[in-house]
């Protein structure tokens, strides 16, 4: 916000958007408060759970409101449900901007004031405040029911919300409230809510700049960091003595054990301490390695395997020797796991990456009338049996593109490679049917059977020629 200027943006929430397509209040509402709630009338979740940037949400009811109304689902279930016109006016929106000179502590007052005279009306008003934890852009989100809320349900609609002044009003209202918690706070900036043209200013109006889809891509990315640390802190190790002697400043931080990367605002004595934990970290693994690992040189002679070897049983020169081979076998070793290391987290990374753009694809198509019959039946059991539901047609759509990627591999390929590649996977499909004993053998009668079945008839045969042959250590009688 400029100085003197003011965003208090007013605007209508009907069932029909020429720009958004059919639109639903609740799902406006789980966008102002950041949560996942369930759309009775989209017949699925509208999940905004990931964002960090809301900071206040609360339902305020006029008075004498029945309880369920206090329920954010239930309160704009409701009003979508009840809504039979394809054009009907769901609720009144209000965007407005707060300056940042009025204290955090007094935001929420702030919003509250500005709401009371309609929920003295009777609206309901859903309030929420966004700050993203700079303070770079706070701002608030208001949603109002168009019809008074009594204690039967919501009665008629109300008029005052519909006149053309409502909107100069509400802007002319935010800009006075704005004022006196500026003046409250001590802070000599004021607001107007009038345009230059009407305060008789000649500079040229700025243009609102509106969402920047890149840096909302930015803080969805930050949210999902956050969230994937929030669960590693729950599950997370905690440090043993041992550890808090040998790594004082690495153990007093939050997160522990630390990250295999050095965070960029350690200080250099917890870099010092996080190199030498890995480093330590990566011999012990090595020495775990070097001791379980079978020896191929001839195997001893009884004599000399009857007794261990003693550190004098060798000239100093051999032992130098052998140990010398020790350590190039331990650094070789070294670099051959840090190499696995490397070579491990970018397979990882780029299945992880895959993975990704499959579900999004999924998630991206169309739901065919098969989907939609599978979804309906599924919600009147329960809502888990229509999450379940949701979660096979994903599951089988992303197997569907993956199917049709694989084709679309193969036709890029030329006409050898495409035979080479087909003969290398039927091998590969073979044989990982013959580890898993599926493809059938002969058996004893030359018949093809499964392996389980030639094993069973392996023993039982066995069973019965040790019971008829006799004890060869007694004597015949």
């Amino acid at each position: 916000m400029q100085d003197g200027n003011i965003h208090c943006h007013i605007d209508n929430l009907s069932r029909k958007s020429p720009k958004h397509g059919e639109r639903f209040a609740l799902a406006t509402a789980a966008y102002n408060a950041g949560q996942r709630l369930w759309s009775a009338a989209a017949e699925r979740h509208v999940d905004f759970g990931n964002r960090e940037d809301v900071v206040v949400s609360a339902i305020v009811l006029p008075e004498g409101a029945p309880d369920w109304a206090a329920d954010r689902t239930r309160l704009w279930n409701t009003v979508d449900t009840t809504a039979r016109r394809k054009d009907a006016r769901l609720a009144k929106t209000i965007e407005a901007a707060i300056t940042r000179e009025v204290p955090t502590a007094q935001r929420e007052a702030l919003l509250r004031a500005f709401v009371a005279p309609y929920v003295a009306l009777g609206c309901v008003a859903d309030i929420a405040i966004h700050e993203d934890g700079t303070d770079h852009n706070p701002h608030v989100h208001i949603l109002l029911t168009t019809r008074a809320l009594t204690p039967d349900g919501f009665g008629a609609k109300l008029a005052a919300l519909e006149q053309r002044r409502f909107v100069k009003q509400a802007r002319e209202r935010w800009a006075e409230l704005t004022n006196l918690y500026l003046k409250q706070a001590g802070s000599t900036l004021r607001v107007d809510h009038r345009s230059y043209k009407a305060r008789g200013i000649t500079a040229e109006p700025t243009v609102h700049r509106g969402p920047d889809r890149l840096e909302r891509q930015h803080k969805r990315e930050h949210a999902r960091r956050t969230r994937a640390q929030n669960r590693k802190e729950q599950t997370m190790a905690k440090p043993t003595a041992h550890e808090r002697r040998d790594y004082p400043h690495l153990t007093a931080r939050a997160t522990w054990p630390p990250e295999p990367v050095a965070a960029p605002e350690l200080s250099p004595p917890e870099r010092d301490e996080h190199r030498r934990y890995w480093e330590e970290q990566k011999l012990q693994q090595l020495e775990t390695e070097y001791r379980t690992e079978p020896e191929h040189g001839p195997a001893p002679e009884p004599a000399q395997a009857s007794r261990p070897a003693r550190p004098g049983d060798q000239p100093w020169y051999e032992q130098a020797l052998a140990n010398a081979k020790d350590v190039d076998r331990v650094v070789t070793r070294q670099s051959e796991f840090e190499a696995e290391l490397e070579i491990e987290d970018a397979a990882r990374q780029r299945i992880l990456a895959e993975t990704q753009d499959l579900y999004d694809r999924a998630l991206a198509m169309n739901r065919s009338a098969a989907e939609h019959r599978y979804l309906t039946e599924a919600a009147k059991i329960s809502p888990a049996v229509r999450r379940q539901a949701e979660d096979d047609i994903i599951r089988n759509r992303m197997a569907k593109i993956q199917a049709q990627d694989r084709e679309q591999g193969l036709r890029e390929l030329s006409r050898q490679e495409q035979e080479h590649f087909r003969e290398l996977r039927a091998r590969n499909f073979v044989e990982e049917r013959i580890e898993r004993g599926e493809l059938p053998v002969p058996g004893p009668d030359g018949q093809p059977i499964s392996r389980q079945e030639l094993e069973r008839a392996q023993r039982r045969m066995l069973g019965e020629q040790l019971r008829e042959e006799p004890d060869r250590d007694e004597p015949d009688r």
